[in-house]
Formats: C-alpha cells, structure tokens, sequence
C-alpha cells in the first residue's frame, strides 16, 4: 500500500463507524444494518432488524441488500464486515459503514439482541 499511495495511485477507505453510532443511526432511520455472520452466532442474539447474510454468500445475494439509504455491516468483531463492505462499495452508490468491534461491541455496550425465535 505504501508504495501504490507514493505512487499517487487512487486508494478508497470505507468509513468506520462505532456500534454507538450504529445505534443512534438505526433509531433514526439513516441506515440499514447487514450482518455477515454464520447462523450458530446469528442465532446467539443479533441486533434488531439486522439482515443475515453470510459473508460467503453475499457475492451472489448483492441484489438483496436493500440499496436507498447506506448500509452498516457487522459481524463478530469487524473483520469480515471489513471484507464485507469493500465488495459491496464496488458494487452501490450509497455509503458503507464498517461496524467496529462488531456484534461483540454491540452486546458488550448492552445493547439490544434478539434471537431468530423472536418476533
């Protein structure tokens, strides 16, 4: 990376955001939430009206990822939200929001979970 960015090569970021923001942003409406995670952890409790996409099957199921506000995505720690939102700004117009800490901070901050069992 260094040698492309002193080469003046053009370098994208994709903004990061903490899950307190994701939470103020999710109770006003700015953004929808993404959850790249495996079903055995989305099963152990996941933010309320999260969409479940795998991170292995996103590349196939982009069409689903609703596109008319930018999109958060998460995951257990940000890792694969990070590899989540590269493949998704190649592919929207609108922002992508990398979660922070992921679904680990989000539950460690206290904030709400549900379980697939839940309405």
């Amino acid at each position: 990376m260094t040698a492309w960015r002193t080469a003046a090569k053009p370098v994208q970021t994709t903004p990061q955001i903490t899950v307190h923001d994701l939470k103020q942003r999710l109770e006003r409406g700015e953004v929808d939430l993404l959850d790249v995670r495996q079903p055995g952890e989305w099963a152990g409790g996941n933010a309320p009206g999260a969409l479940r996409i795998t991170g292995a099957e996103l590349p196939d199921r982009l069409d689903e990822v609703p596109d008319t506000k930018p999109v958060a995505v998460t995951c257990g720690s940000g890792y694969r939200s990070s590899v989540a939102t590269s493949l998704l700004a190649a592919h929207r117009d609108l922002p992508v929001l990398n979660v922070l800490g992921g679904m680990t901070a989000w539950k460690a901050a206290d904030y709400p979970t549900k379980t697939p069992q839940e309405t």
